[in-house]
């Protein structure tokens, strides 16, 4: 999947556009509307950097959040990598153009769930009875 191919799936599937908070690097963000949390940033990176047979070809990535009790089992899928600048137990790095469609979309997908707004509990009263 191309960048601008990714940008119009979130934009279908998830409501979102893209924004860019910073000033110094190309990084398109994606957040949730409710909490503004990022569910995916996608950027360009050497690829010598996200994998040891990389070299220096730029190559555009994706990082996502994920479970880390699969983190292990997604690490084995082709294009799927340790994150990149972010957490290195509860995101990881996917090359766009290396990872299945299928496997994209399930990423994404657990990703937008792990970081959406969580209802909040009811504060107990401390009113003794």
């Amino acid at each position: 999947m191309t960048k601008e191919e990714f940008v119009r799936f979130v934009s279908e599937n998830y409501g979102v556009s893209a924004d860019n908070p910073f000033s110094d690097i190309d990084a398109l963000v994606f957040r949730h509307t409710e909490n503004r949390k990022w569910f995916a940033i996608i950027m360009r990176a050497e690829r010598g950097k996200i994998a040891k047979d990389g070299g220096e070809r730029l190559v555009d990535i994706l990082d996502v959040k994920t479970d880390p009790l699969i983190r292990a089992d997604l690490l084995n899928k082709k294009g799927v990598y340790t994150a990149y600048h972010m957490n290195k137990v509860h995101w990881l790095t996917v090359v766009l153009e290396e990872v299945a469609k299928d496997d994209l979309e399930f990423l994404l997908d657990l990703s937008f769930s792990l970081t959406k707004a969580r209802p909040r509990k009811a504060k107990r009263s401390n009113v003794p009875n």
